[in-house]
């Protein structure tokens, strides 16, 4: 795949999912197994994750062209930073009302970013509807906000941009340019980014629909690719 730009998921493709965020365990090896697939294509590695740009690098180790917060703000080769968005969804109101949920809901965990929140539910599931019903409420009439479902979160984010626009835009840039964009992803927040690779003749694969479902067979199918041990 020297000639194809790669962009990849992280939460479910790349790493296993945990209860929260901060608990995801990164296999040892992967920082260098991405190191050594950007390093075959020129630096046409770009990861694009639901994760703020810090918590992209702390598990990447490498500060690689990212899309964070599934594309509202975007790192390219050079380092710099482009903030296609400027409303956010990270509302004081909005966010002491997820707080004071979660405190009523054992379980239940609010994340907060920059342009977006989260309410997590994976230790609590039979809390997921109500939190749906309370967002829904907090957000209704306003247009520029809308509701991102993930894997056993919702999230509150700005209307606008996706990682499927932020794909678009990687494919303009410098070294991705010209080449044959590869996605791979897993969940319903991925499915821009997946039909946006197609759309440019590309190759959109997810996790349970074209490997065994297993971040596992993601990681060993990238490491063939470049001939290193599968972290």
């Amino acid at each position: 795949m020297p000639t194809h730009a790669l962009f990849l998921d992280l939460d479910g493709t790349l790493l296993d999912f945990a209860p929260t965020p901060a608990e995801v365990v990164v296999p040892a090896g992967l920082p260098a197994l991405l190191t050594s697939l950007a390093a075959a294509r020129n630096g046409a590695l770009a990861i694009l994750s639901g994760r703020t740009m810090a918590d992209i690098d702390s598990v990447t180790g490498t500060a690689f062209p990212a899309g964070a917060e599934h594309g509202f703000v975007c790192r390219d080769s050079a380092g710099v930073i482009h903030q296609p968005i400027t409303t956010t969804a990270n509302r004081p109101a909005w966010r002491q009302a997820l707080h004071d949920a979660a405190a009523a809901m054992p379980g239940v965990a609010i994340e907060e970013k920059r342009y977006t929140l989260v309410a997590h539910f994976r230790r609590a599931p039979e809390h997921g509807p109500a939190l749906r019903t309370l967002i829904d409420r907090l957000i209704e009439g306003v247009p520029d906000i809308d509701v991102l479902p993930a894997n056993m979160a919702w999230e509150i984010r700005p209307v606008g941009a996706d990682k499927g626009r932020a794909l678009e835009w990687f494919m303009q840039q410098t070294p991705f340019a010209g080449r044959v964009p590869v996605f791979v992803g897993d969940d319903t927040t991925d499915e821009a980014a997946i039909a946006a690779a197609r759309a440019q003749g590309g190759i959109g694969l997810h996790v349970h629909r074209d490997f065994d479902g297993t971040t596992n067979a993601v990681r060993a199918w990238l490491a063939r690719a470049v001939g290193t041990p599968q972290p």
